[in-house]
């Protein structure tokens, strides 16, 4: 079985024909080694998102530069990942899945093993803008993978919570490195390292996938443009890039600048703050698959709606307390209660969007949000330089409130409090 075998079952009935099969164990067969992949790749996703943040204090000791100059790394990022979101799409169409995977991959490598040598911080803006393209794709890849095989909504919660695994390592070697007096390009080889790993991975695993859509289902250069239009442009991928754009851009913002306002801001201790952080991660990778439970048993809009009140609960804490020890469980509580948000969201694509649509959508959908993982924070870094620090969890409530305004539009096959009867 090919990765594609599930993938292009009842391609012609749309997503209700994958609704209507009897899902099983047994359908996966073929698509572990391509799926351990993708679950590695989300693992290298969380180490990208959650080591830049942990090493700002000695990135600005080291270029002797601001947080409005550090955030323009941030900025960087995300030129490189909006390029490949706008692409993705054709870049798949003409080369495969698994010539864009290895090349994405291999772009993050060369680009990490530059930076750790230590280049000058243009240079290093510039590498950063091929990290951000590379791991656009990489994210695009593995989630349209994952959301078109059996068990979807499940294996999505694993995938989800294997970047937060990721993400909360990062800090944690961070931590190492700061107790041990090592510059922070050490973070750099350590990433160098796990992305080698990930480009082996990537090519045994899909060497030989077959990616190729069938020929009698294969689209001219106009009728493909037709249908990338269509999809990008249905209502359900609009809102869902909106959301996982803002949602992506507030996980990381709050995890990546969060270091710095608990030391700067609420003056922590800067060991216990990392792990504070690397806790925070921790909720966000046991999020999806311990509260995964009640947004399939209570129904997705209703449970992630309530989770969303109380991250606005949480962020209205650490505004108004200075007080550290509250101001840490209210940071962790927030990840926890983050966790099912982008994993529902794709889930929710994949049932609601034609099944023709999926690569294009889902994949502009995951390339489009992982760029709020760079745009946001450098927007907050550029707010952080100019009124100080303490301002970062406003700029994180209004973007949670906009996230639970967008989830009002986002569409579902069931009603609101349905699952409650």
């Amino acid at each position: 079985m090919s990765e594609n075998t599930p993938l292009l079952k009842d391609q012609h009935n749309g997503s209700k024909g994958k609704n209507d099969k009897t899902e099983s164990w047994k359908d996966l067969k073929g698509s572990f080694m391509p799926l351990f992949a993708s679950f590695y790749i989300s693992i290298v996703a969380g180490f990208n998102d959650g080591s830049l943040g942990a090493i700002i204090p000695r990135v600005k000791e080291y270029y002797n530069i601001s947080n409005g100059a550090i955030s323009l790394l941030f900025l960087c990022s995300a030129l490189g990942f909006f390029s490949s979101a706008s692409a993705n799409g054709t870049l798949v169409h003409r080369f495969g899945q698994f010539r864009v995977l290895v090349s994405g991959s291999c772009v993050v490598l060369i680009a990490y093993m530059v930076i750790m040598s230590g280049v000058s911080f243009p240079l290093m803006g510039v590498c950063m803008v091929f990290v951000g393209a590379g791991m656009a794709v990489l994210d695009a890849g593995m989630n349209v993978f994952t959301a078109n095989l059996p068990f979807a909504t499940l294996l999505l919660n694993i995938l989800h919570a294997l970047y937060g695994f990721g993400a909360m390592l990062a800090p944690l070697v961070a931590t190492f490195l700061l107790e041990r007096d090592i510059s922070w390009r050490g973070i750099y080889v350590f990433l160098s390292v796990v992305c080698f790993i990930n480009v082996i991975s990537i090519i045994i695993s899909f060497w030989n996938v077959d990616t190729q859509v069938p020929e009698e289902e294969r689209l001219d250069d106009a009728d493909h443009q037709k249908l990338t239009k269509a999809a990008i442009f249905h209502p359900m991928t609009l809102i869902g890039a909106v959301y996982i754009l803002v949602y992506v851009g507030f996980e990381v913002t709050f995890g990546g600048w969060g270091y710095t306002f608990l030391t700067e801001g609420v003056h922590g201790d800067h060991i216990v703050m990392e792990k504070v952080v690397s806790c925070y991660w921790m909720g966000l990778a046991a999020g999806p698959i311990l509260l995964g439970y009640f947004v399939s048993r209570f129904g997705e809009k209703l449970m992630v709606t309530l989770f969303t009140l109380v991250v606005i609960f949480g962020m209205v804490v650490l505004i108004v307390s200075r007080d550290i020890v509250l101001d840490s469980a209210a940071f962790i509580m927030i990840g926890f209660l983050m966790g099912p948000f982008f994993p529902t969201m794709l889930a929710l694509a994949s049932q609601m969007l034609p099944r023709s649509y999926h690569e294009t959508s889902i994949g502009f959908m995951s390339a489009l949000g992982s760029g709020g993982a760079a745009l946001f924070p450098f927007i907050t870094g550029q707010i952080a330089g100019i009124f100080g620090i303490y301002t970062m969890p406003t700029v994180c409530l209004v973007l949670v409130t906009i996230m639970l305004i967008l989830w009002a539009f986002v569409p579902s096959n069931k009603p609101f409090f349905g699952a409650c009867k």
